[in-house]
């Protein structure tokens, strides 16, 4: 079973001092700066079978502490076929949700569906409602805001809990190969190109479904918008715009080389899956959306880094409206060209 931790830690101390703003000449006003590197720590809460394929864990997390309502955090599995039948091991597909969903959005019978008999295991693990997989710059001086509630601190530790927490549990409970690749919906998007490009040789593969590729783009809305949800997930966007930059996939496009890159965003009018509430609802930010990930891919490009799309029409998928297969027909895309990486085939 090939292990590639040397690959995970180096990159997390490096990037852990950028993410704290501690490197910066002033503080955000607004913040209660982190004082310290985040601690990795995950202790087991419970297991309770969602299926024959698939199992919800309940753990208590040093690196976000306690920032959800009932101090827990899940993650849910869904093994391969035949997974308990043999000694094989196999890849792993890490999904990052959207903003204000969790592991459990997506139906699990819909993702073992989805998934059919790839012989992969598929790791759902939560995000907070808008945690942006980031281990936060600071604690809001309020306490809290309007959309995560109380804010702890030290502030959530997002990107320690998957890349330091979740994904050596992951290797030490189910027969794996050490070979990964991630993929994320919306703010998930986000998270799994600024994962792969933060952490150097930790996946293999990475896919943005609608994804907030540029928090720097759209000149300053999309900043605006980011520091409205939470002034202190990367500090304030002038006095820490380094620990931005280092967070922003679009600025990271070059570390992506030698990933396998796939990304898919709608143009915000009616496609195959929506309906007329769904182009109100979700229109208009799958426009902003699929303008930020041409920052992104424009940014690849000039780089010389490849990368496969697929724009098509559609809204921005949601979790209870039809419009959420639009995830589904990429992940069913996405999936034979991170099997490649990740057996080293492509």
């Amino acid at each position: 079973m090939m292990r590639r931790w040397s690959a995970v830690v180096a990159p997390v101390l490096l990037f852990g001092l950028l993410g704290a703003g501690q490197a910066t000449a002033q503080d955000s006003p607004q913040c209660l700066p982190r004082t310290s590197d985040p601690v990795a720590q995950l202790v087991p809460v419970s297991a309770a079978p969602v299926s024959s394929r698939t199992t919800l864990y309940t753990f208590r997390s040093a690196a976000v502490g306690g920032i959800l309502p009932d101090g827990l955090v899940r993650v849910r599995v869904t093994l391969p076929i035949g997974y308990g039948n043999g000694t094989a091991a196999y890849p792993v597909l890490v999904h990052l949700h959207g903003a204000n969903n969790s592991p459990i959005t997506w139906p699990a019978a819909e993702v073992e569906q989805v998934v059919g008999n790839t012989p992969v295991i598929v790791v759902q693990p939560d995000g907070g409602p808008v945690g942006f997989y980031t281990d936060w710059y600071g604690t809001p001086r309020s306490g809290s805001d309007a959309v995560n509630g109380p804010i702890p601190f030290p502030p959530p530790a997002w990107e320690t809990f998957h890349i330091r927490e979740v994904l050596p549990w992951v290797d030490a409970t189910f027969r794996t190969t050490g070979h990964r690749a991630v993929a994320g919906s919306s703010m998930g998007g986000f998270g799994a190109m600024s994962y792969a490009a933060r952490n150097p040789g930790v996946f293999d593969a990475a896919a943005s479904l609608s994804g907030a590729l540029n928090i720097n783009g759209l000149s300053s809305t999309v900043p605006m918008l980011l520091d409205i949800v939470d002034p202190c997930i990367w500090g304030d966007p002038t006095m820490q715009a380094a620990n931005w930059d280092a967070h922003n996939p679009t600025a990271l496009a070059d570390r992506l080389r030698g990933t396998s890159l796939y990304v898919t965003a709608g143009d915000g009018l009616p496609g195959v899956h929506d309906d007329v509430s769904t182009v109100v609802r979700s229109g208009a930010q799958e426009m902003l959306i699929r303008q930020v990930t041409d920052d992104f891919v424009a940014a690849l490009n000039r780089n010389g880094v490849p990368v496969t799309t697929e724009f098509h029409h559609g809204t921005h998928p949601g979790p209870n409206d039809r419009n959420r297969f639009y995830d589904y027909d990429a992940l069913t895309a996405y999936l034979p060209q991170a099997m490649r990486a990740m057996e080293g085939t492509a």
